[in-house]
């Protein structure tokens, strides 16, 4: 699924990763602070991911990462966005994003998980979009549901590197347009 198009929002630019990014999302995805609050991605497990020949993760199939940037600034990468467990048979998918501390409380998450879910429904035909969210997460909780997401669920979270299980609050956007006979 993953390509080149950029997704326009009314403040960022979703965009393919380019090498310049390799940092900045690496740097995301092991920082101690972010993993604490999200355990890191879930996703990451092998055959999920690849490396490419610069040695950036690639999503493999059944999933869409996108870098979240400024219009303004579009080369420089604030975030990453991603759909996950794509399932095209049920409409589903789950989305995850994290953000650098910079960009955090300029409005920037919440215009990349409007765009991101408008388009999943729009261009992908989906109808349901979850995202599992630790429950000590408020920030991100707070985020989800300012985006329309509602929470439809809490169970124990599998135990971490440290034996430790935690609950987790499970968020759902549903696709309330009725979508026509179009193969979507």
């Amino acid at each position: 699924m993953e390509d080149d198009r950029n997704i326009m929002g009314s403040k960022v630019i979703l965009r393919a990763a380019k090498v310049q990014d390799q940092g900045m999302f690496l740097g995301l995805t092991w920082d101690p602070e972010i993993v604490k609050v999200t355990k890191g991605y879930q996703s990451l497990v092998p055959g999920r991911y690849s490396m490419n020949r610069s040695g950036f993760l690639r999503v493999s199939a059944g999933g869409l990462r996108r870098i979240i940037a400024d219009q303004e600034d579009p080369e420089k990468g604030l975030g990453v966005i991603m759909l996950s467990d794509l399932n095209k048979e049920n409409r589903m998918a789950q989305i995850q994003i994290k953000l650098l501390r910079s960009a955090r409380g300029r409005g920037y998450g919440r215009d990349a998980v409007n765009t991101l879910v408008s388009y999943s429904f729009r261009e992908l035909g989906l109808s349901c979009i979850c995202s599992n969210i630790l429950e000590d997460n408020t920030a991100s909780r707070r985020l989800f549901e300012a985006c329309g997401f509602r929470q439809e669920g809490m169970h124990e979270s599998r135990a971490d590197k440290n034996g430790h299980c935690r609950k987790v609050c499970s968020y759902v956007k549903r696709n309330m347009v009725r979508q026509t006979d179009t193969g979507k």
